[in-house]
């Protein structure tokens, strides 16, 4: 049984997929290492965190995936190594009672939680736009953060504030169970901000290859204020999560909206004084809860990112770039559509490409021999019809021979060929 637990709570945009890419990318490798890498798809870990958070969207899951949080506590404890790592940003929006429940499940196993942290005025315009990319048409410089006590808030400072969710997620845990990891200030190394999560996770020794794509999610000026205009249009079936998830996001925001050229978002005066103040008291109360820290703390306080407000965004500018997103729409619908279902999500999907995988090769030998049969069948039909051509050169030859051309007709001429063979042969 698993003796050790990393549970990598989040918080969300602090680098999370960045460290679960390669989680997943490297899972024989940890393997091997002894380390079991929970959850065998993302979905498994988010329908986890449904349940563990209590989440309306639980209620409407599938049956057979309602208790997926046991379905993972059932393969952590099934794992025969020392140790497992599991990775998802949105159990940060637990409540104290949640985790505290969700940290009972795993009674007999050493429970750490480690929580990914950064500059938190950076978080801000984050934040906003995640909430752009599932139908918010509040304007940036409209908005507010919303606070800690937002139990359904998925992106505020409910989550993204450390300290918020060291504090929920560590209540019934000592002090060095709870392990902070800062995201760097510099890009210069990205492979930095993984050897702290190793570092945090235990893992700092295993051969990891950290080459993994880099998947740029966030949107530019022009290309929220696009977005954000048309969230107003959206209707249904464009109405639930889980449509303005594949949707909004993959689709359009992530898909072609996120991979144009564009400013980065400004905050305003406001947003920043208040990011400022909570990174203050953050770092001070993470300094004086004595929490392992893999990084720096200095990590978290709040610098101004320069940039552009999306209300200054022209609309000859959200002009071009709607017809330029128009295009790309094609295009990415051209190449799926290339592609027939091989890069849509869902188990339906990935049964289909398993059958084929498993079925290829009976199905090319088969293909193989009907190929080879068909060509001898057509070399038989071709000998036949040269040996049909022979019979009727000889057939006219020897009526030549027998009968004069003045009595011919076709009942004399079989009567005549008849007695010749049974008088000759």
């Amino acid at each position: 049984m698993t003796r050790t637990l990393y549970l990598h709570v989040g918080a969300p945009k602090s680098g999370t997929t960045y460290v679960q890419r390669i989680l997943d990318g490297n899972r024989r490798r940890l393997k091997d290492a002894g380390v079991l890498v929970v959850g065998r798809h993302q979905a498994d870990r988010v329908q986890a965190a449904l349940q563990v958070r209590e989440d309306p969207r639980w209620s409407k899951l599938p049956e057979n995936r309602k208790d997926m949080w046991g379905r993972l506590v059932a393969e952590i404890r099934a794992w025969n190594g020392p140790t497992a790592i599991l990775s998802y940003e949105l159990f940060s929006a637990a409540s104290a009672e949640q985790a505290e429940r969700a940290l009972a499940d795993l009674a007999g196993i050493d429970v750490h939680v480690v929580i990914t942290s950064r500059d938190l005025a950076r978080s801000v315009p984050s934040a906003w736009q995640e909430r752009l990319k599932f139908g918010l048409t509040v304007p940036l410089e409209a908005w507010e953060p919303p606070p800690p006590h937002a139990r359904r808030s998925e992106w505020g400072w409910r989550t993204t504030d450390p300290a918020e969710v060291a504090d929920r997620w560590g209540r019934t845990l000592p002090a060095d169970h709870v392990h902070l990891v800062t995201v760097p200030r510099s890009a210069a190394d990205p492979s930095e901000l993984w050897r702290r999560f190793a570092g945090a996770c235990g893992v700092g020794e295993v051969a990891i290859d950290v080459q993994v794509p880099r998947v740029n999610e966030s949107l530019g000026a022009v290309g929220a204020e696009l977005l954000r205009r048309v969230n107003h249009h959206l209707r249904p079936p464009l109405d639930g999560s889980r449509e303005r998830a594949r949707w909004l996001r993959d689709t359009l925001a992530h898909g072609v909206v996120a991979k144009r050229t564009d400013v980065p978002l400004a905050i305003t005066d406001a947003q920043y004084d208040e990011a400022a103040a909570r990174a203050e008291r953050s770092i001070a109360t993470l300094a004086a809860a004595g929490h392992p820290v893999h990084g720096d703390l200095e990590d978290l306080r709040a610098t101004r990112p320069e940039g552009r407000f999306p209300g200054d965004v022209t609309d000859a500018e959200v002009l071009e770039a709607a017809l330029q997103t128009i295009v790309d729409l094609l295009i990415l619908m051209r190449e799926r559509a290339a592609t027939s279902d091989e890069d849509e999500p869902g188990s339906t999907s990935r049964v289909r490409r398993l059958a084929r995988r498993a079925t290829a090769p009976y199905v090319r030998r088969t293909d193989d021999s009907l190929r080879q049969r068909i060509a001898a069948l057509e070399a038989q039909v071709a000998a036949d019809r040269v040996l049909h051509q022979r019979v009727a050169v000889l057939h006219d030859a020897v009526t030549e021979l027998l009968l004069p051309a003045d009595i011919r007709d076709e009942g004399v001429t079989e009567a005549a060929l008849r007695a010749y063979r049974r008088n000759s042969l």
